[in-house]
């Protein structure tokens, strides 16, 4: 499944991820770079910056900004 990750840069997102142990789990994440295997993102979550690899992100949405 290819992503296109690069467009979401810059971006606070919300994305489904398969750890490890094969369990599904939610990251808000800021996709600081991309690759073909992997990319790297702060994650609001943790507080840190953290790898996941592109092939076990399931789904991406981006986070709607509300102006008042």
């Amino acid at each position: 499944m290819d992503l296109a990750l690069d467009q979401f840069m810059g971006e606070p997102v919300n994305i489904i991820y398969l750890d490890s142990d094969n369990r599904t789990v939610q990251h808000k994440i800021d996709i600081l770079t991309t690759g073909a295997q992997c990319c790297v993102a702060y994650c609001f979550d943790r507080q840190e910056a953290k790898l996941f690899r592109n092939n076990s992100i399931l789904a991406v949405m981006p986070i709607k900004k509300y102006y008042h």
